[in-house]
């Protein structure tokens, strides 16, 4: 029972396995000749059934099998192992490169809300900096004024004071209006700055939701690689597990068929 059990678990895990690997390969195919879609489905679906049933057939009957057609079937067989891990790499390669795409879209649109972000750094400190001479030109025309009003020989002509109080107030009334339109800029710049921050934000929040890029990301700055080699070497190494197995498996399952038939003509 036990061994019955076993044998038929052989089975399904093979056929399960088998229809992973058919299902991912033959979508990646379909990509590839996305003009007829549907009539590269039906090819790459019956080339599946052909290299499982092929498979089959050379374990059961190899010894009673002509050499041509055993090395023809052999040879079909493993063309199509490499067929079906081709479709898988490029179904993975594709879903990888669709979340890359959108990873580089939010990376370089981040990197240009920092380019405008320094942009508005910059106009903030020459608005400060312009605000500071400006600051420092009308203390200078005030010692002025102040300096005027205690000298003995300007105090005694008034209208020479008249004219260097006239002067200071124009000066101090335009200085009041440019440090206020510097403030102006500065605020929007502001304003600016906290709007492309939140854009940021967003833009590292809906990052973070792409799970499979942050894993490939990770593994790729632990190894000092890139994320690009990182992600065919896990895609090469996962194909060359899958279908092998699969087909591995369906030898076995067939070579537990033949080790009980034996048993039952001993």
């Amino acid at each position: 029972m036990n061994k019955f059990n076993f044998k038929n678990l052989v089975g399904i895990t093979s056929l399960f396995i088998a229809s992973c690997a058919a299902y991912f390969s033959i979508i990646g195919i379909a990509m590839l000749f996305s003009g007829s879609k549907q009539s590269a489905i039906i090819m790459a679906a019956s080339l599946e059934l052909g290299k499982l049933v092929a498979t089959s057939y050379l374990f059961r009957y190899w010894q009673d099998t002509k050499v041509f057609l055993k090395f023809y079937l052999t040879f079909s067989v493993l063309i199509l192992m490499f067929i079906t891990s081709l479709g898988i790499f490029g179904y993975l390669s594709a879903s990888y490169q669709k979340s890359s795409l959108t990873d580089k879209s939010n990376e370089e649109k981040v990197q240009m809300y920092e380019s405008k972000k320094s942009s508005y750094v910059e106009k903030i400190s020459q608005s400060k900096l312009r605000i500071k001479t400006i600051e420092d030109l009308r203390l200078s025309q005030e010692r002025r004024l102040s300096e005027a009003m205690t000298n003995t020989f300007i105090a005694r002509n008034p209208i020479q004071l008249q004219e260097i109080q006239s002067q200071t107030m124009e000066l101090i009334s335009t200085s009041e209006k440019n440090i206020e339109g510097e403030n102006k800029k500065i605020q929007e710049s502001n304003d600016e700055i906290f709007k492309l921050n939140e854009g940021i934000n967003q833009l590292k929040l809906s990052g973070r939701e792409q799970s499979d890029i942050i894993t490939f990301k990770f593994v790729a700055d632990g190894f000092q690689l890139s994320m690009d080699k990182v992600v065919k070497w896990f895609i090469s190494i996962l194909i060359s597990v899958f279908d092998p197995l699969a087909i591995c498996l369906l030898l076995s399952y067939n070579n537990i068929i033949f080790v009980e038939d034996k048993k039952k003509i001993i």
